[in-house]
């Protein structure tokens, strides 16, 4: 029942993140528990103990790209991550590419942060300052604008890959941290970016309803088990007394 009701949990996580940018589902592995042999002359005579949640499986298929009217959404068509920092110079990998801009008193600098204000890093691993476009007049003059340079932009965005994806650890916020079993991750200026786009949840709300039903039926059977068995006992008790 405990195994069941935690497979319970992650199928409800993944119907709670379908609308979740980059959000990639969860899949639950049971395995069988001890058996006991109660006879030695009798081999064949062996009682299991259910099952227990062995591990959380991420499902790496990539999402269905939605359009968008926001120019600092970004999508990624390929296995890559970008990488942000938080403020204590932690770094994290994430699929979420809608990004926005926010202005540093200390450094007098536009940088470009992630929906969490985290800083967006560069292939380097520094964070972006957002380049804004520059107009030159007949007598040379140079002024700055107001205008974000977009395509200059895109090109300092890092993306990063890392030899196993399964490797990673999952955190809150849709984020993954690196472990030693991912590997460290490794720039991938070769990969491209999809500007005014975002990636989808890859959760497939129908079947992610048939696990729950699923889930819900094994969990119902086995407390009518454990109470049938309750019931035997209490049988044996009064028949004894």
């Amino acid at each position: 029942m405990m195994a069941q009701q935690q497979g319970l949990n992650i199928h409800a996580n993944n119907i709670a993140n379908v609308n979740t940018v980059g959000f990639k589902t969860l899949r639950p592995s049971f395995a069988e528990c001890l058996y006991v042999q109660y006879r030695e002359t009798e081999p064949q005579w062996e009682t299991g103990h259910g099952q227990y949640l062995m591990k959380t499986d991420l499902m790496w298929q990539e999402g269905q790209f939605t359009a968008s009217d926001q120019p600092l959404d970004f999508a990624l068509p390929n296995d890559g991550f970008f990488m942000v920092q938080d403020r204590n110079g932690a770094t994290h990998l994430t699929r979420d590419g809608s990004f926005a801009i926010s202005f540093n008193p200390e450094l007098e600098v536009w940088q470009l942060v992630s929906g969490t204000g985290e800083f967006v890093l560069d292939y380097e691993g520094n964070p972006i300052a957002v380049p804004f476009e520059v107009i030159e007049d007949e007598e040379g003059n140079v002024t700055v604008t107001t205008t974000v340079d977009y395509f200059a932009l895109e090109g300092q965005i890092g993306v990063f890959t890392v030899p196993n994806n399964w490797g990673l650890e999952q955190t809150g916020d849709n984020r993954f941290v690196v472990t030693a079993r991912s590997g460290e991750p490794l720039p991938a200026p070769e990969y491209d970016k999809v500007r005014m786009a975002l990636e989808r949840s890859t959760v497939d709300l129908a079947e992610e309803m048939v696990k729950i039903i699923e889930t819900q039926r094994a969990y119902q059977l086995s407390s009518k088990i454990i109470q049938t068995s309750d019931e035997f006992i209490r049988i044996a008790n009064n028949l004894r007394s």
